[in-house]
């Protein structure tokens, strides 16, 4: 690292780690220019089984390296430490789950007449410009470098401008696994992402971010008519009805709220709750969120690290105290002016809950990025399914009853691409995920994700040519 470039901060202590140049447009046409003549050269001819093993080798470098990952994504991302190494462990899982899914038969044969043969089959779409968030640098890239990889795209990686050094690490180790190009990487913030998207040998943009991040992505490959896969922000409900086991629920809300500090996409940030155990429930949810420690990722006692940014931290206090002044009582902290956790000099708040948010507040509508549940009450079904609905938003929601029909109904009618029913933030690498609405689209993980990372074609072979 040169002493000149972007400064790369450790969240918890506001603490200069690096400095790492952005990429400029040479650098960018190397990297894309490295991976399409690895497309077009030695990767497009090595077998899927080959593939796979190389993808194998990378899980078995991450799990060789597992402790130097993880502090990587402790000092860089603010990670406490057991959640550091249980992304790379699911990291590791991925890039094992594609290097078996690289072999699994793709198309269909078609009935045809005499001396003819049709079938479908798909073909990789080429240079994947995979770009990734800074709330899991390693995790989420990975889920887009295993896939691509596995159906014979060649990427180029590009980390969030906050978290590089994870992904920096893995680009430089992998390179020597796999062929020269096959994995490239750029640094930088939204304009290194901008020549990405408008590079005509990149041949798809696979995104996680925000969503006015992913506006911008779309229009600008929409010029190229380039695909593009969008994994947005999301604004996700919990709707909690007096039936339900009440202790696993709160459990699930306060993992939901506050779990990486609550910057996930999928963070259960609204509490929709049957109003006979309204108070009963938010009662339980706030003794259990402040018995949350804030404190330093080091410290295995710690439970919530820092936001990722000064920006980030300044943001929920403004949220947590305008939602305040617009009627919302402030729960959890005491005051809303103490939002903010004051610790070596580091980007850490307080888990926040905001009963009766009001529905034009930030709070309810938007999305945080930090650890703030905002509550509403309902006393139908029908008012809770709106409630639930009242957001632009469609990556995730829950539902809680012992109820089987109203599981049922709620699993069959909640319009979210990831549904919990009695549980909250199942993931795995077996299963496809994606969002709706503003939360974007595109298959990550599982079997679905080969339909991004292909596209199908149709041939027809004459066996008796002129018939």
């Amino acid at each position: 690292m040169s002493g000149t470039g972007r400064a790369v901060l450790d969240p918890a202590t506001g603490r200069l780690l690096a400095r790492l140049k952005d990429t400029d447009e040479s650098g960018v046409d190397d990297a894309v220019a490295r991976a399409d003549t690895a497309f077009r050269g030695e990767w497009a001819d090595t077998s899927p089984s080959r593939r796979g093993d190389l993808l194998r080798n990378l899980g078995d470098l991450l799990r060789a390296e597992r402790e130097v990952f993880a502090e990587l994504e402790r000092s860089n991302a603010g990670k406490p430490t057991a959640r550091a190494l249980g992304e790379v462990d699911f990291a590791a899982r991925v890039l094992d789950w594609f290097a078996a899914a690289a072999r699994h038969p793709v198309g269909e044969t078609h009935p045809s007449g005499p001396g003819m043969r049709a079938y479908t089959d798909r073909v990789p779409v080429g240079v994947v410009a995979a770009v990734a968030p800074n709330n899991y640098p390693l995790l989420l890239a990975v889920w887009k470098i295993a896939a691509a990889l596995a159906y014979g795209n060649t990427v180029v990686v590009k980390p969030a401008p906050e978290t590089p050094l994870s992904l920096r690490r893995l680009v430089d180790r992998a390179g020597g696994l796999l062929p020269e190009g096959v994995l490239t990487g750029v640094y930088g913030g939204a304009g290194t992402g901008r020549l990405l998207c408008g590079h005509p040998a990149v041949g798809m943009v696979s995104f996680t971010g925000s969503t006015a991040a992913g506006r911008d992505v779309a229009r600008r490959c929409a010029d190229g008519l380039k695909p593009v896969s969008l994994e947005l922000g999301g604004k996700s409900p919990v709707v909690v009805f007096r039936d339900a086991d009440l202790d696993a629920a709160a459990r699930a809300v306060v993992t939901g709220f506050t779990g990486n500090t609550g910057q996930m996409c999928v963070a259960a940030s609204r509490l929709v709750v049957d109003r006979a155990v309204h108070g009963e429930f938010v009662d339980r949810v706030a003794k259990l969120a402040a018995g949350l420690r804030v404190g330093r990722p080091a410290d295995p006692a710690t439970d919530l690290g820092p936001l990722i940014s000064r920006a980030a931290a300044d943001r929920a206090a403004e949220v947590v105290e305008e939602a305040a002044a617009k009627g919302a009582r402030v729960v959890l902290p005491p005051d809303a002016t103490g939002v903010r956790h004051d610790l070596d000099g580091g980007f850490h708040v307080h888990p926040v809950i905001l009963d009766e948010a009001p529905s034009d507040s930030r709070a309810w509508r938007e999305e945080i990025f930090g650890p703030v549940l905002s509550v509403a009450a309902f006393d139908t079904d029908a008012e809770a399914l709106a409630l639930a609905h009242d957001t632009a938003y469609g990556l995730s929601a829950s539902v809680w009853t012992s109820d089987a029909d109203r599981a049922e109904h709620f699993g069959r009618n909640l319009r979210a691409g990831m549904v919990w029913v009695n549980t909250w933030g199942d993931t795995e690498e077996t299963v496809s995920v994606s969002g709706m609405g503003q939360s974007g689209y595109g298959r990550e993980l599982g079997l679905h994700a080969v339909e991004g990372y292909t596209r199908p074609r149709a041939v027809w072979v004459a066996h008796r040519p002129g018939r």
